[in-house]
């Protein structure tokens, strides 16, 4: 009797747990970057999860470079979009990257026919090639027809700090 009872109770409890679809659509939309992968200065865009992401790993003249235009004087949007949140974050470096190191942007856009040149543009971040619109080293809208700045992607260091965790579909 007391076996069926904890056998019943371990069966109620465990429908609770998620099944292994949701655990492993939960671990594609939460890959890794091994950091020894990138060294300082390497911007480049990967495929993960079947979309396409900038990574850019700032040395010192791009951390230099980007506390420069960190004024939101000068920015057309002060607010960027943060995948999974819900309110735009304010487009502020600290905000936007992990140390101020660390970039990561969606490199995707609506229209099928808009591409992305990395380290282009007047402000020596991102051109896009069909408007041209010009963004700064951390996705802000700075010059053309551009209508909002780049998505960014919240991350934080794992593995005692040899990977960053990417939250494709937002930080739980």
């Amino acid at each position: 009797m007391a076996f069926s009872l904890l056998f019943g109770v371990f069966l109620i409890v465990r429908t609770g747990f998620p099944t292994a679809d949701v655990i492993a659509q939960q671990a594609a939309n939460r890959p890794l970057i091994q950091i020894a992968e990138f060294s300082p200065g390497d911007v480049e865009i990967v495929s993960l999860n079947s979309r396409r992401v900038i990574v850019w790993r700032r040395n010192e003249a791009d951390r230099t470079l980007a506390a420069s235009q960190n004024t939101p004087e000068d920015w057309r949007h002060q607010k960027s979009r943060v995948l999974g949140q819900i309110e735009p974050a304010f487009a502020d470096d600290t905000n936007l990257t992990l140390n101020n190191e660390w970039f990561f942007t969606l490199a995707e856009f609506p229209n099928k026919y808009q591409y992305l040149l990395l380290r282009m543009g007047d402000f020596q971040g991102f051109f896009e090639g069909r408007y041209a619109i010009h963004f700064d080293l951390a996705g802000r809208v700075r010059k053309g027809s551009g209508s909002t700045n780049l998505t960014v992607i919240e991350s934080e260091y794992v593995d005692n700090g040899q990977s960053i965790q990417l939250f494709l579909d937002g930080k739980p």
